[in-house]
């Protein structure tokens, strides 16, 4: 995938947005990026409405006339059909495309009236691009608002191991896969080998916990009676004793899940997490964006909405160790500039988006105005004012 396009859609007339094996969307709030991250989950519950299941995958060949719902699924909560439209809106149809290197699968849907609670997929179908990621049934996304500490979660039946949008079954998957009967084994070019210290997927959890948040591990629990699961929290100060997770911060809930999907999902497939930064330390969130820099690099697609300068940092500090090729990585800055699109009325505006590269050297191509540059922006605020 080289690129997303959007025409119609909310903040957006007409707009391609890169996409690459590490993805980071970034820029202040109310400027395009969850629209982005929407685009892509509703592409994506498009093609399983409306697709064939053939032979492991998604054949998306033709369109099967069912409606695409705009609220429920991957936690989309996009109103009615004319909801989604831009304000100063002139064609009523919305069309979302993956590229490819001279390839594409694009959907055009209609509005209908404006009122209704889904879009209606328009023939015909615009497909030349066969190994889309998107087509696999193997697709893993991290809401922003995910759970917080439970002493247990539930378990539930799933075709492929994911930890579900909010990490609620975290737990579950870490103690099916910890299990020798599964004989799961992480991907070579994804073990933290300096820190691992077992061959069950716990440690390799554990390895990559302690690099993030150091001196934190896990132990995973399954519970057939009861049909839930838990995990258990282990740090240096517990002496090798571990505690409930309700006794331990968000932090470790929240990383967790990410941990966990980066580490099951196979390759060439998608990850999209919001806010991989939430709750995090910053020296944890620089840690975040190098271990996410380092999945990456192993042929996972990995897409981020992020608010933090460090998990950038940290994308850059695993560019510069040679954990991450520079080249994997595209960076786009949601700005607060507004462009006008070429023939269109000066009134007809949308989100800049500024697509920014990382060199070999872990350095990035552009740093333009607002981009993660508040504290100095804070720092000479505050000069100014121990002069007076």
């Amino acid at each position: 995938m080289t690129a997303l396009n959007i025409t119609n859609f909310k903040c957006f007339h007409q707009k391609d947005i890169g996409l690459n094996q590490l993805t980071i969307l970034a820029g202040a709030n109310g400027n395009g990026k969850s629209t982005v991250l929407q685009c892509l989950l509703f592409l994506r519950r498009t093609i399983e409405h409306c697709a064939k299941w053939e032979n492991g995958k998604y054949n998306f060949k033709e369109l099967n006339g069912l409606n695409v719902e705009l609220n429920g699924p991957y936690f989309l909560n996009l109103g009615n059909s004319a909801y989604v439209l831009p304000v100063d809106f002139s064609d009523t149809e919305v069309s979302l495309g993956i590229k490819n290197l001279g390839n594409e699968l694009r959907v055009t849907y209609s509005t209908n009236q404006g009122t209704e609670l889904w879009l209606t997929p328009i023939p015909p179908l615009l497909n030349t691009y066969e190994n889309n990621p998107l087509f696999y049934q193997e697709f893993y996304y991290l809401n922003a608002e995910r759970i917080g500490p439970r002493i247990t979660q539930s378990i539930k039946f799933y075709d492929y191991a994911n930890v579900g949008h909010k990490g609620e079954y975290t737990a579950q998957v870490i103690a099916d896969l910890n299990l020798d009967k599964y004989k799961f084994q992480v991907d070579e070019r994804r073990v933290n080998k300096q820190l691992l210290k077992g061959v069950r997927f716990e440690h390799h959890i554990n390895a990559w916990l302690e690099f993030i948040l150091d001196g934190v591990s896990i132990v995973p629990f399954f519970d057939e009676k009861t049909h839930s699961a838990r995990v258990e929290v282990q740090n240096s100060y517990l002496k090798g004793n571990s505690i409930v997770a309700t006794n331990t911060g968000f932090g470790i809930s929240y990383a967790l899940p990410i941990i966990v999907s980066a580490l099951i999902a196979k390759e060439d497939r998608v990850l999209i997490i919001e806010n991989p930064e939430a709750h995090l330390h910053p020296s944890a969130q620089s840690k975040m964006g190098y271990f996410l820099g380092v999945i990456a690099n192993s042929g996972l697609r990995i897409i981020i909405e992020t608010h933090s300068d460090h998990i950038v940092n940290g994308v850059q500090l695993a560019v510069a160790k040679k954990a991450l090729t520079n080249s994997h990585v595209t960076v786009n800055f949601f700005s607060k500039e507004r462009e006008t699109l070429p023939g269109e009325s000066s009134d007809k505006k949308q989100p800049v988006v500024k697509e920014i590269s990382i060199t070999e050297k872990g350095e990035l191509t552009e740093w333009p105005a607002g981009f993660f540059d508040q504290s100095q922006v804070d720092f000479a605020e505050l000069f100014k004012l121990r002069k007076l």
